[in-house]
């Protein structure tokens, strides 16, 4: 008790609880038309298409819409954002309440309702902003137990549809809606640490293989949650003829499973390898699928449902063990992403559960389709992780600390603290450079970079001072804790940069460049390089442009703007 109490001083409670708030209602509205889908379909006559259509539209919707809110936060702030979201909520309840007598409007209310969906990269955010990074785990944990939204939606939207009609239900929501709306504008405050992150970086994994390998999984873990939970209703209504309400309690049990087990998929993975964790969770998730698709009565298919559900959240919780090992530079933005695919996968079940039951008269493909693609994904995963464990991963998805036997001494650089090195006796003298700077990082131009440092140290008998600056754990913002877990990743972010440093200087030698010295530092790129190069009292910097354009010519990024406004020295900047 004493230490939660710690935790609580530590922050801000009131903006916590806010966003749990917040966080809540807004998972309970994104799976509303699953609670309502009996109604709905029995008030417009909706085919099994149609049913799985009507409740795949929000999905989607709000897996879209994650983008554009996490940018709007970044300009309007958190809070602002959220209120912005749930004013839109709001409205789009009103809407689903007055003015939806077709299922046209049904769909264009599904898409409004969608944004809810929007809200999960916000709510972890701002519950999390006012907390040290020794706290931020559990300040996410904390607003994140929000996704039990999804158990308050199934447990009471039925009765309140038998008492009061199902349209009514949207109204009374709009109504609810309004408490976390004043708890948020009175209790909230915006946070201090504010990360902007362009588009770029934002879709940087789609550009990757891996990217695609993690999207796949988080596709069956996260998108078969959200997606069976919004369609058991209907499933059981429809496949067993509970009544409407019992439907929605049997959906309750086995959605109360996947979040209370995420965290131990965390554990797991943890302890046995993210790639062994989900390994396991993969079974398990085909077997019962597979079982579904068998009639085996209403109490051996909820048993089904609760153990799938179990491996569906922990393997949401071992996925993301493995996600800041494989993109320690960009892990939110990374991790972002994922999300979002994996929220678009979620419309994949009741579509194909629609279409299975319209073509068949049987849910059975439905489960037996979702099944296939869970193989898919598993083989795609044990492919994969072939190369991992070669290069970021110990066998079985441990954290990976690599040692090498290296030829070059490393020096760690402190800014403020000059470090008098050993100079090599030099023919060149009369030259205008003895010292030269040349930051070393991932430049699309970083060869032709080489090339001119290697040159001009080569011809001017200039030492070269090869700088390698870790600001991931500088920026990585919400998801930084200091947890062990988190220790083990900004030590492999250490030896990852240190080994981009030996790489380096291995191809420079190789270019007949011998006079090096290789530093290790830490903070921000532009203040640590333009630190250095006042403490060597250097005479260049070298630069590598990451645009190979014309324009990169006359545009430069704030931080090459930021390095040329402080320099002590000139700079060789290289554009092509």
């Amino acid at each position: 008790m004493a230490s939660f109490k710690t935790f609580l001083k530590a922050g801000h409670p009131p903006t916590l609880f806010a966003s749990f708030l917040y966080f809540d209602f807004c998972f309970a509205i994104w799976v509303l038309n699953g609670a309502m889908a009996p109604y709905i379909s029995e008030t417009f006559n909706l085919s099994a298409g149609e049913k799985g259509f009507m409740i795949s539209i929000p999905i989607l919707a709000g897996a879209i819409m994650r983008f554009p809110l996490g940018v709007l936060a970044q300009y309007i702030g958190r809070k602002n954002a959220a209120l912005t979201e749930m004013g839109l909520i709001f409205g789009s309840l009103i809407f689903g309440f007055m003015m939806v007598p077709t299922y046209s409007n049904v769909l264009a209310m599904g898409v409004f309702l969608g944004i809810a969906g929007a809200s999960f990269g916000v709510a972890l955010s701002l519950g999390s902003g006012w907390f040290p990074p020794k706290y931020k785990g559990l300040a996410m944990g904390i607003a994140g137990a929000g996704n039990s939204g999804t158990v308050l939606a199934m447990l009471f939207a039925p009765p309140l549809a038998e008492a009061y009609g199902w349209q009514a239900v949207y109204g009374i929501g709009a109504l609810f809606m309004l408490l976390p709306i004043l708890v948020m504008i009175i209790f909230a405050k915006e946070p201090p640490d504010r990360e902007k992150q362009t588009l770029k970086e934002h879709l940087s994994c789609l550009f990757q293989k891996d990217g695609w390998t993690f999207n796949l999984i988080y596709i069956i873990t996260f998108g078969g949650f959200i997606g069976l939970s919004s369609f058991l209703p209907t499933y059981y209504h429809d496949n067993f003829g509970v009544s409407k309400i019992e439907a929605g309690q049997l959906t309750m049990l086995a959605a109360l499973m996947g979040s209370a087990v995420r965290v131990v998929g965390g554990w797991a993975a943890d302890r046995w390898g993210g790639v062994n964790a989900l390994t396991a969770v993969f079974g398990i998730i085909i077997l019962c699928m597979l079982g579904a698709s068998l009639q085996i009565g209403i109490v051996g298919t909820t048993i089904l449902f609760m153990v799938c559900f179990a491996a569906l959240g922990a393997g949401n919780g071992a996925l993301f063990q493995l996600v800041p090992l494989r993109w320690p530079l960009a892990t939110a933005v990374a991790g972002s992403m994922i999300g979002e695919i994996g929220a678009l996968g979620g419309s994949f079940i009741p579509n194909a559960m629609g279409i299975s039951k319209g073509s068949t008269g049987s849910f059975a493909w439905g489960f037996i389709s979702f099944a296939l693609l869970g193989a898919i994904a598993f083989i795609v995963l044990r492919i994969a992780q072939r190369k991992w464990t070669k290069v970021w991963i110990e066998k079985g998805g441990r954290a990976k600390v690599k040692q090498e036997e290296i030829e070059f001494e490393i020096h760690t650089h402190v800014p403020g603290l000059t470090v008098a090195t050993a100079q090599k006796e030099v023919h060149g003298s009369n030259y205008a450079y003895r010292t030269i700077i040349y930051p070393v990082g991932n430049s699309q131009l970083a060869d032709k970079a080489r090339e001119q440092a290697a040159y001009l140290s080569k011809t001017t008998g200039s030492r070269l001072v090869l700088l390698y600056v870790d600001e991931k754990f500088h920026t990585t913002g919400v998801l930084a804790t200091d947890s062990p877990e988190w220790e083990t990743v900004r030590q492999n972010w250490i030896n990852e940069g240190k080994e981009m440093l030996i790489s380096e200087a291995k191809k420079l030698k190789e270019l007949g460049a011998t006079n090096l010295e290789v530093i290790f530092g830490q903070g921000d790129v532009a203040s640590e390089i333009v630190s250095l190069a006042k403490e060597k009292s250097a005479e260049l910097i070298i630069l590598a442009s990451h645009v190979s354009s014309p324009i990169g010519k006359l545009l430069m990024g704030s931080r090459t703007h930021n390095i040329f406004k402080e320099s002590p020295c000139p700079i060789l900047r290289i554009v092509r």
